[in-house]
């Protein structure tokens, strides 16, 4: 056996824990902003948040930040906007997390991955991706990322809702061979009862089937639903757009916050006094302050440009409805010059109030057909709905005639995907949607 020591020069891009950090502020609702930045003035004396009422102007390079809080009309404007209470799941998940048992890696990437979770709980961050990011071996990454798929509730941490099924399933005791296939590659056509298709292609028997779709129906498709609340509450849209005289303009819709700066009394304070200790503890907290105002105002230049360049895009249908045009995070990200992540994290729990109706930002984004960039599947499932709402209702069109409309009219789609986007939309199949004369 002979062994050789090679050396390779390679390029690797990491982030370091400040990246880390103005990522997790750039994820941040307005609420968890708000805790955030009490939470930094109650631990350094050079923050400070002087006025509530008063609205300087913002410097990206000087020593406050705008977040002042407006009042009377404009905030009751911004506020009446009702939506969900939602407890936090992020707590929970870290809450099964022992500290003792990981190394620093495993719990900053761990942390790092529930940060990550969308609203339904589903993870859309690879574990190559992880370990990019944060610049951690993909061993570890990879080990976090099954960690995470293991907490409480069954089913965290999935990819899509068949892995979702498949993980509560597991967690159950009740996975197997057969049902992982079944979940992971035939969820539609075993919710549409396609039995013999399927065990045509696998060999798996309809009992066999039909025992999986019994197990389906005792699960939970959204993990993270047990920590939603039926009581209404209010939130304030972290984006305002507004379209005067044939123009849109975009605001960031955080002034009810109130300002906050590098305290000018404690400056001079700590400045003066020349100890060693005392320097020190003053080059320490003045490096965090100056760190926490370069995050939030990060935060505000993303979210603003995510949101301009989203608004662009989406024009027509903030305007007059209609359907979404194509629009991805990975093209936005490319347009932008950021990682896809970064989008990702921008638009999380963001809601954009629009002259039609506040919104999600994230319900902006939608993917185009495959092959035909300039078609999305928002427009396709409206041009499908159109179809069959104009269609002979005494002799309804099949989903394969509908592929053949939609065909003609320039949108080429396989039959088993113009089932798909009809499930979607709600629409029965031709036989149950079948009128007599």
């Amino acid at each position: 056996m002979k062994l050789n020591a090679k050396q390779e020069l390679a390029q690797k891009q990491t982030l370091s824990q400040a990246q880390v950090q103005s990522l997790t502020v750039l994820a941040m609702t307005g609420d968890e902003l708000e805790q955030f930045v009490q939470r930094e003035v109650e631990d350094n004396p050079l923050l400070e948040q002087p006025d509530l009422t008063a609205a300087p102007v913002s410097q990206t390079g000087g020593c406050r930040v705008s977040l002042s809080r407006s009042s009377g009309e404009d905030e009751a404007a911004y506020r009446d906007i009702p939506a969900p209470e939602r407890t936090s799941l992020r707590d929970h998940l870290r809450s099964q997390l022992d500290a003792r048992t990981m190394d620093a890696d495993e719990v900053r990437c761990l942390r790092f991955l529930i940060d990550s979770l969308d609203g339904q709980g589903f993870l859309d961050t690879s574990a190559q991706e992880v370990a990019s990011l944060l610049g951690v071996p993909m061993d570890v990454a990879t080990r976090c990322v099954e960690r995470l798929r293991t907490l409480d509730p069954p089913g965290v941490g999935a990819r899509d809702l068949g892995d979702c099924l498949a993980l509560q399933l597991r967690h159950a005791g009740q996975s197997n061979a057969a049902f992982d296939t079944l979940l992971h590659d035939y969820l539609e056509d075993l919710a549409a009862g396609r039995f013999q298709k399927v065990t045509k292609e696998t060999g798996i028997p309809r009992l066999v089937q039909q025992a999986c779709l019994e197990a389906i129906r005792t699960l939970d498709p959204h993990p993270a639903a047990a920590f939603s609340e039926d009581t209404v509450t209010y939130v304030v849209p972290d984006l305002v757009c507004d379209y005067v005289d044939g123009e849109w303009s975009v605001q960031i819709n955080d002034r009810w916050m109130g300002s906050v700066g590098i305290s000018a009394m404690y400056d001079r304070i700590l400045r003066a006094d020349k100890s060693p200790a005392v320097q020190a503890y003053y080059i320490e907290r003045l490096a965090r302050a100056r760190f926490v105002l370069t995050c939030i105002e990060k935060r505000r230049n993303t979210l603003l440009d995510i949101a301009q360049r989203v608004v662009s895009c989406q024009a027509d249908y903030l305007l007059r409805g209609g359907s979404l045009h194509p629009l991805t995070f990975r093209q936005l990200a490319e347009e932008m010059g950021v990682h896809e992540s970064t989008v990702s994290r921008g638009v999380k729990d963001k809601y954009l109030q629009t002259p039609r109706a506040t919104m999600p930002l994230r319900e902006l984004f939608t993917t185009s057909l495959d092959g035909d960039e300039q078609v999305s599947q928002a427009q396709a499932q409206e041009l499908l709905r159109d179809l069959i709402a104009r269609e002979d209702k005494t002799c309804p069109l099949s989903d394969q005639a509908l592929a053949e409309r939609l065909s003609r009219q320039g949108i080429k789609l396989a039959r088993r995907t113009v089932a798909k986007y009809r499930e979607s939309l709600g629409i029965p199949v031709a036989a149950q949607r079948k009128r007599q004369r």
